[in-house]
């Protein structure tokens, strides 16, 4: 596990705290990195595919899509609890970020990372299969891979053994005479890409954010601090007691309007 004691950046330097910045201006400097990622990605790197190039990118586009919506959920200001929310979508950017760093160690990380999407629609598939099986509206349903999912299959270079081995893993289906088992590896969490990282300054970046992703989880998962921050940011609510109307404006443009705005970024 990360350690307070392994990853603190002690500072010796501070910000200027009177300095103010406009959400507009977050959004055309990230725009401007985004934009000049995915112009990068379009030329030659060496080791990646054009399809494991157009994939990076794609990240880097739903990252900005993200950020969009964040700032969306931030808008109607601290009295409407819904945008304690932002700090869920806040987590998710961070895992796009765990992401690329992890797919721009290795391009086999790459072809990881869409052969578990392929795996993941194959068995969700099979689970509605399996649950229609008996109704006629179902009927040309097929416990096989569908058209549609073959093709995508193909670009991801999927093979037929590991086709055969998800029906075998989620049906119980023996595998074809001749046949090996060959699994497709979920794409790992951010906990373990941390130690899939070079040593370095990467690796140093990933496992300081990893103690804020820790935090940050608990607004995904609905844990006591994101249900205690709708409590406390809700006009409606009998708990807004506790606080006056200046200090929970303070926690909010601390706790969720700042922390978003700058981890998002």
């Amino acid at each position: 596990a990360v350690r307070v004691s392994q990853v603190a950046h002690h500072h010796t330097t501070d910000i200027d705290t009177t300095k103010e910045m406009q959400s507009k201006e977050w959004d055309r400097i990230a725009n401007v990195c985004i934009g000049r990622a995915a112009t990068a990605l379009k030329g030659n790197a060496p080791g990646y595919t054009q399809e494991q190039r157009d994939q990076l990118g794609d990240v880097f586009t739903s990252m900005a899509a993200t950020s969009r919506t964040i700032r969306r959920v931030l808008e109607p200001g601290r009295d409407e609890p819904g945008t304690v929310d932002a700090l869920a979508l806040v987590r998710l950017q961070l895992e796009g970020l765990y992401a690329l760093c992890l797919m721009l160690e290795n391009p086999d990380y790459v072809t990881c990372y869409v052969q578990d999407y392929w795996k993941k629609g194959y068995v969700d598939y099979l689970l509605i299969f399996e649950e229609t099986r008996a109704l006629s509206r179902f009927s040309t349903m097929q416990p096989t891979v569908p058209f549609a999912l073959q093709q995508l299959g193909r670009l991801f270079g999927i093979t037929d053994a590991q086709a055969y081995t998800i029906e075998h893993e989620e049906l119980g289906r023996p595998l074809p005479p001749g046949v090996s088992k060959q699994s497709i590896q979920p794409f790992p969490t951010p906990g373990k890409i941390v130690s899939k990282i070079a040593p370095g300054s990467k690796r140093r970046m990933l496992e300081r954010l990893y103690l804020k992703y820790v935090n940050l989880c608990s607004f995904a998962h609905g844990l006591a601090h994101a249900n205690l921050f709708k409590n406390v940011f809700d006009s409606r609510s009998p708990h807004r007691y506790v606080a006056s109307d200046a200090q929970i404006d303070e926690r909010f443009q601390y706790d969720v309007l700042g922390e978003a705005y700058t981890l998002n970024f």
